[in-house]
């Protein structure tokens, strides 16, 4: 989904709009490399169950050792890749929400200062807190000839969901904790001040599965909800 087309003299301030944008080409950049790591990953794990047939009849287990060795690096791309479109999805979905919200309810645009905060990756706290906002509350109806069946239910119920999964990427931050008996974090407020990226250590399951991907289809359709909101004036 493309970065939609937004008047340079509109509602918002330069640095607003450049820093939506900036954002947007480095998730997308992020979330395509994440996935071909993806692919190569699952390509180089169907390998590795052939050659394991392969070495139950050859003494030469050369097959499986190259195999093996590539795959090493592509778990570690696979993770490196993930963290980062998580670290860019995220900060996106926090401006993008702040920036509507902005929009929404006539407020003064954010200053530089705040634009720039609202660009590093956010806690899972503050993420949490910008799901929590009524976007589909605040999107304008759409015009009689594009109203989509129940769309604000729909993305209430998506927006809450993708708030209980990063509800969820917190539990498993403390039980991660606790299997590594690490001081920090102990209680659900601590992990809530965590960054993700912090957090999901190489020998353990990623605390972004299941959650990334739907995060990235909700940091894409903001832009394009402001928009509404602006065009709707």
């Amino acid at each position: 989904m493309r970065f939609p087309r937004f008047d340079e003299r509109g509602s918002l301030t330069t640095t607003e709009l450049e820093a939506l944008r900036s954002l947007n080409a480095a998730f997308l950049t992020a979330r395509y490399e994440w996935q071909s790591a993806v692919t190569l990953w699952d390509r180089l794990a169907s390998a590795g169950d052939v050659a394991e047939l392969h070495e139950t009849q050859t003494s030469f287990p050369f097959y499986g050792q190259a195999v093996h060795e590539i795959a090493s690096g592509a778990t570690a791309y696979e993770r490196h890749t993930a963290l980062t479109a998580w670290r860019y999805t995220a900060a996106a979905v926090v401006l993008g929400v702040t920036v509507l919200q902005r929009v929404a309810e006539a407020k003064p645009p954010l200053t530089a200062t705040t634009v720039e905060e609202l660009c590093q990756e956010p806690t899972l706290g503050r993420l949490h807190e910008a799901l929590s906002v009524p976007v589909a509350d605040l999107l304008p109806e759409r015009t009689h000839h594009s109203v989509i069946p129940n769309e604000r239910e729909d993305t209430a119920r998506r927006w809450a969901k993708m708030r209980d999964s990063v509800d969820g990427a917190m539990d498993m931050v403390l039980e991660i904790a606790a299997d590594e008996d690490a001081e920090h974090p102990r209680t659900k407020d601590e992990a809530a001040g965590c960054l993700l990226t912090e957090h999901c250590p190489p020998h353990t399951d990623p605390v972004y599965q299941g959650v990334l991907e739907p995060l990235f289809r909700l940091a894409e359709e903001l832009p394009f909800g402001l928009i509404r909101i602006i065009d709707k004036g």
